[in-house]
């Protein structure tokens, strides 16, 4: 099979480096896009940590934390990537590793042909969170200033005007999914390995992406899941192995119980016992700069180096 790649990055250059690395095989090809804010990107030496794959690398956006950069950024990769056809398309961030060799990540995909690994929480998330159910209702004019800056008071300014701004529109009743009263709209992790056929589909409706989700907070956890769950494609989803409301995209992350703050939990050495007996085929995050034994234990993990 054919896979590619999909990787979104802005730093920790030699940790990139070692995911390229971990990824580097003659049927892989990988395509990364850096936000256009970092500096002193070494661009030849990411090429050349890759020996058998092909690579490609741009540098067009500004990504912001829940902008909707984010989704233009997925948006370039699908449609460059789609110029080759692939059988799989994997989104990973540039914290993210395989914990599985090759090899087992090619049995997987070659059992698993077709089906679609896109995760989303149930509506009952909606319905508790009042702050997910209105991402698509309200206008977020300032979504890209709410963590931009160093100096906190300035970030708090800005999420205190986006909180005005969204307590008139609330007053006013505003709802900009009224336009669209036949669409569910779902939630989930950005993350997901999908087939060429939902590739196109994705494309082919970038301007209904727009239309919806523009101006929405965090807009780069629902598209995917929002035109999956409304389209043919909710039949092509992988849903073994994990609970009856969340379905699987073979990534460990842990955002409920050990994250912070919309951040994912960061693996640790003390973690790699969970992170073999994971069923999962990639995981997120690692940061070299909290714990690289975890990430050197888990390279020689998927370069067969440990057996169980």
């Amino acid at each position: 099979m054919r896979h590619a790649y999909l990787i979104i990055a802005h730093s920790n250059w030699e940790q990139l480096k070692t995911l390229l690395q971990l990824l580097d095989e003659v049927n892989n090809a990988i395509y990364i896009h850096i936000d256009s804010k970092a500096t002193d990107v070494p661009m030849i030496d990411l090429r050349k940590s890759v020996k058998k794959a092909q690579i490609w690398l741009y540098q067009k956006y500004k990504v912001y934390w829940g902008s909707f950069e984010l989704v233009q950024v997925e948006l370039l990769l699908f449609q460059e990537a789609y110029k080759k056809h692939y059988d799989y398309y994997h989104l990973l961030s540039g914290a993210d590793l395989p914990i599985k060799t090759q090899e087992e990540i090619n049995s997987f995909f070659e059992k698993n042909n077709g089906l679609e690994f896109v995760q989303y929480d149930t509506n009952e998330r909606f319905e508790k969170d009042k702050e997910i159910g209105r991402r698509t209702k309200l206008y977020h004019f300032l979504q890209n200033y709410r963590r931009r800056y160093n100096w906190k008071l300035l970030n708090s300014f800005f999420t205190l005007l986006e909180r005005i701004s969204l307590a008139v529109q609330l007053l006013l009743h505003i709802d900009r999914m009224r336009k669209y009263p036949k669409v569910v709209v779902k939630y989930g992790s950005q993350w997901v390995s999908i087939t060429d056929d939902l590739v196109e589909y994705l494309l082919q409706n970038e301007a209904l992406i727009q239309h919806l989700f523009h101006c929405t907070n965090c807009a780069d956890e629902l598209f995917i899941q929002t035109l999956v769950y409304n389209s043919e494609f909710k039949n092509r989803l992988y849903d073994k192995d994990f609970d009856d409301d969340v379905r699987g995209n073979m990534r460990l992350i842990d955002m409920k119980k050990r994250g912070n703050n919309g951040n994912p939990y960061t693996w640790r050495i003390t973690d790699i016992e969970e992170i073999k007996q994971s069923k999962c085929l990639f995981a997120r995050k690692f940061d070299s700069n909290v714990d690289a034994e975890v990430i050197g234990a888990v390279c020689k993990l998927v370069k067969g180096e440990e057996k169980e």
